[in-house]
């Protein structure tokens, strides 16, 4: 115990040293027994509940077809869940909660780029991976931090094939619709940056606060700049109010969701007839065969849930299996070896063979980069991904 005749200024000194002594500490895993795995995601609003749904079951379904199989060199998985709620501060706090109380080997479900920037400081600081999936940010892996791994899409990627797409189409005037998030607005300057190369085409940005609940007065303001094509990059309910008011206030424009949320279950109940014609990017198509693992995950899926997952659960998936592979590889749940061994591991995913790139100092470290993105059209109410129509192919 300190003295209380220690003078006040060093005892907050060394109070500050001994946490951040804490702070800094390796987290052991437990050596037997069930492998801890921390699911970080947006499960309640203001946070984006409905793909937090969607991860949820895709780790549940996981855990359990897993640990059926025998789990990891006999040790079977567990989840230790928390909500981020969509919140920058919560979501650090749930990693840190995974970590220090649960014991987590490392940390998956992460989803929105600005939470997950924010996460990854958590990460990074306690030395225990965390594997994004759908968190678009360039700065994800950009940063190089050797714990942050990727398999997934990233903004310039796709802002370059969306501006190939918006070539071949003719349009000349774009509004990029973004919502004001590391997510929305890192996609709009990728894509701004990319269709400086083709002058004829202008480009506006119009920015939307994340959780807007009422999109019309701005729907009026996009309309009203009678562009040609407007491009959703919004995470949350907002993207299909955009689409459904801006048909309401008379958006005659094509529009191009900025990723495959209209394949989510709850697209036409929101939107109805005001669905049809739009068009969204998507890493999935017929012209892509699952792998054997890929077959083993949809049928699964579909017997517990009664739907196909959306292809962003796909890469979910593969990486759970990452982590799983890394701890056979290595023969050990330990974060700080898992973090030493996820760069070299190398296994078949649900739509093909999964590996990290290297490249320092750029977007492609800890990187998997082999994704193909389609442009698809909703042609019909209650079109599905299998259903809707490829309109362009970029390789």
């Amino acid at each position: 115990m300190m003295s209380k005749y220690f003078p006040s200024y060093l005892r907050r000194a060394l109070l500050g040293a001994v946490l951040m002594a804490a702070a800094n500490l390796p987290v052991q895993a437990q050596s037997s027994g069930p492998i801890t795995l921390g699911l970080v995601s947006p499960l309640s609003e203001p946070g984006d509940a409905r793909s937090g749904d969607a991860i949820k079951k895709t780790a549940d379904l996981w855990v359990k077809v897993t640990n059926a199989a025998g789990g990891a060199n006999g040790r079977q998985f567990k989840l230790a869940v928390y909500d981020d709620q969509g919140k920058v501060e919560v979501g650090a706090a749930g990693v840190e909660r995974a970590i220090t109380e649960s014991k987590a080997s490392a940390i998956l479900g992460v989803w929105s780029s600005s939470v997950t920037l924010a996460e990854m400081e958590v990460a990074k600081r306690y030395n225990v991976p965390l594997l994004a999936f759908y968190s678009w940010a360039d700065d994800v892996t950009g940063k190089n931090y050797p714990q942050v791994f990727r398999i997934g899409p990233y903004n310039t990627k796709i802002a370059e094939q969306m501006a190939a797409f918006i070539d071949s189409k003719g349009y000349k005037k774009v509004v990029v619709l973004a919502e004001d998030t590391a997510y929305g607005l890192g996609f709009a300057k990728s894509f701004e940056a990319r269709m400086k190369k083709t002058p004829r085409v202008s480009v506006d940005v119009v920015q939307f606060q994340a959780q807007t609940q009422d999109m019309t007065a701005l729907m009026l303001k996009v309309s009203a700049m009678r562009p040609d094509v407007v491009v959703v990059q919004g995470v949350f309910g907002a993207t299909n109010l955009s689409i459904k008011q801006g048909r309401e206030v008379g958006l005659k424009s094509d529009i191009i969701a900025g990723w495959d949320w209209p394949t989510l279950p709850d697209f036409w109940n929101a939107v109805g007839d005001a669905g049809v014609g739009v068009m969204y990017p998507s890493f999935t198509d017929k012209s892509l065969k699952p792998t054997t693992e890929g077959k083993r995950f949809v049928d699964a899926y579909k017997k517990a849930y009664g739907t196909d997952p959306a292809i962003f659960q796909y890469y979910l998936w593969d990486n759970f299996n990452a982590v799983k592979a890394a701890i056979e590889k290595s023969g050990s749940s330990d974060p700080a070896v898992l973090v030493k061994t996820l760069p070299s591991v190398k296994f078949m995913g649900t739509i093909g063979e999964i590996s990290f790139s290297h490249q320092a100092g750029t977007v492609n470290f800890n990187q998997w980069d082999s994704f193909v993105m389609f442009i698809k059209q909703m042609m019909h109410k209650g079109d599905t991904d299998a259903t809707a129509k490829v309109v362009y192919t970029g390789r």
